[in-house]
């Protein structure tokens, strides 16, 4: 195997043009599709980058230490972006539900491209293994109806590259859940022995399952059938703890504890964060969350900021996936750090849970 020799970025600005982001594009996409990589060598680079091309994250990490995750407070109102030269091909936002500045994070084109290559390989690992072309049922608008929400594009392309393209379906819109459509998919699903995914914001399961049992409707899911949550419920005047939500999902679905899988992302990321063991760590049994070659969860001291290996503290994200921004987040949650990896315990700030989750809530029929 060859090994690249990474070149130093300069002092002055590096274009999106230019061979030298080019070359790290192509470096980070092989390590996302392959494993193949220099991980430190890739982060060196990143931040190399971010250095020359943002005098603020510079003036930071010298305030600090060089690579420090920079705070999400960062990216509300002028978020940072390497390449003012390059209009942004896409731009995602979070929703304001909590009556702050919203954050935003700008992606070029070869940006997208990292974010989408990041969310199907870890879906593959973590969403549809071992599965062909199952009924992906999902709690979130359509893309077109929220192109600005993360969340939207990222399970509508999961859906698109691996859901059966004939019964896959989203099942929110500004009016609230389609009980019509989830009840007939799941009837066919159940009439066919199609494995069913389903996908959406953690405490949209909470309101279509009270729903439902209202209904008086629950099924028995064929075998391969799983639940993806993401988010967490911090913030809400109801907190339901991770097994009870699996016990929830359980009785209405027939889905097992083991097949239900809890992801984290953010607005400001790339990659998604998804339960590395069944071990239950935070107080409502927050899974921890695994790495993967290309990101990394860890946490931080809440007084010296010095890195933890176990305990308490500041999460931040590592997301080699991130070219257009600074790659490390300081992220405004806590975590626990454990040999398993990092559970990931609710907002630091007044308890307020991330937007999209607070806007999936009302758009599924609850209160936050």
């Amino acid at each position: 195997m060859r090994i690249r020799r990474f070149a130093k970025f300069g002092r002055m600005s590096v274009k999106y043009r230019d061979n030298q982001v080019s070359r790290l594009f192509s470096d980070i996409a092989a390590l996302i599709a392959d494993g193949v990589g220099d991980k430190e060598a890739l982060s060196s680079q990143l931040n190399e980058l971010t250095a020359s091309n943002s005098p603020e994250v510079a003036d930071y990490w010298r305030r600090t230490n060089r690579g420090m995750g920079v705070p999400d407070v960062a990216f509300r109102g002028r978020s940072p972006y390497l390449f003012p030269e390059e209009a942004p091909a896409r731009t995602f936002r979070t929703s304001g539900t909590s009556g702050q500045e919203r954050g935003e994070a700008h992606y070029s084109a070869r940006g997208m491209e990292l974010m989408d290559l990041s969310i199907v390989t870890n879906a593959r690992r973590n969403v549809v293994r071992g599965l062909e072309r199952p009924i992906i049922l999902r709690f979130v608008p359509p893309e077109a109806l929220a192109p600005e929400m993360v969340m939207a594009h990222g399970m509508e392309l999961i859906a698109r590259t691996f859901g059966h393209p004939e019964l896959s379906a989203c099942l929110v819109s500004p009016s609230g859940v389609d009980f019509p459509l989830l009840l007939s998919r799941l009837d066919t699903a159940v009439s066919h022995g199609i494995p069913v995914v389903l996908i959406g914001g953690s405490f949209a399961y909470v309101n279509v399952c009270d729903a439902l049992e209202g209904m008086g409707r629950s099924w028995e899911l064929p075998k391969g059938s799983r639940m993806i949550d993401a988010g967490g419920f911090k913030g809400r005047s109801r907190v339901v703890g991770v097994d009870a939500l699996r016990s929830m999902v359980g009785r209405t679905f027939g889905i097992a504890s083991s097949e239900c899988t809890n992801l984290f992302g953010m607005t400001e990321l790339a990659s998604q964060l998804y339960d590395a063991a069944d071990v239950a760590v935070g107080p409502i049994g927050e899974r921890p969350k695994g790495s993967t070659s290309f990101v990394q969860p860890r946490v931080r001291d809440s007084l010296d900021l010095s890195l933890r290996t176990e305990g308490k503290g500041l999460l931040e994200v590592a997301d080699l996936c991130i070219l257009d921004r600074p790659h490390v987040v300081l992220t405004g949650d806590r975590g626990v750090a454990r040999p398993e990896g990092v559970a990931i315990t609710g907002r630091i700030e007044r308890g307020q849970s991330r937007g999209c989750s607070l806007t999936l809530d009302a758009m599924t029929g609850g209160a936050s």
